[in-house]
């Protein structure tokens, strides 16, 4: 929903390719289709910054694990083969024995893995919220086609795009 602040107008309307409609000439289902998917775009912006957020956290916790890696000066592991059990740790290609990590390291890990639960979690969020925008737009667009509202008159002026 939009509103054309340049000629003063504030009728609330949806466009939809293309056309503007105003909000009050939609049948029942459109306005709730509307507020719906006014609903998802919001949440989705709102995960989005979290996500944005997320992603700063997951590149700081691995800065600051590979630095402690290095200054723990860890043995490096040319070959995983035959000692399954021991703890290892993979930064940048190289692999290093974990067995001795300091405990200011695995901080650093628990905290990257929780961030990266976070991330899985924010990205299948916010893949189900695209999938219902897309359902909703398309939604609205047979509700309009069967209901045929009145297209706004004089069409809105589209918003400048800087």
């Amino acid at each position: 929903m939009t509103t054309d602040a340049q000629t003063n107008n504030t009728i609330p309307h949806i466009t939809v390719d293309g056309t503007a409609y105003a909000v009050e000439s939609l049948n029942e289902r459109l306005r709730l289709l509307t507020a719906d998917l006014l609903r998802t775009a919001q949440e989705y912006q709102d995960l989005l910054s979290s996500y944005r957020q997320s992603l700063t956290l997951t590149g700081a916790y691995s800065g600051g694990l590979k630095s402690e890696v290095e200054k723990a000066d860890l043995p490096v592991v040319f070959s995983a083969v035959g000692d399954s059990d021991r703890p290892i740790i993979k930064i940048d290609e190289v692999s290093y024995d974990a067995t001795d990590l300091p405990d200011s390291a695995k901080a650093y890990v628990a905290e990257l893995m929780r961030a990266n639960q976070q991330k899985t979690s924010l990205e299948f969020r916010l893949r189900q919220l695209d999938a219902a925008r897309g359902a909703y737009v398309k939604a609205m667009q047979a509700e309009l086609a069967e209901s045929k509202p009145e297209p706004m008159d004089p069409q809105p002026e589209a918003p400048a795009v800087s």
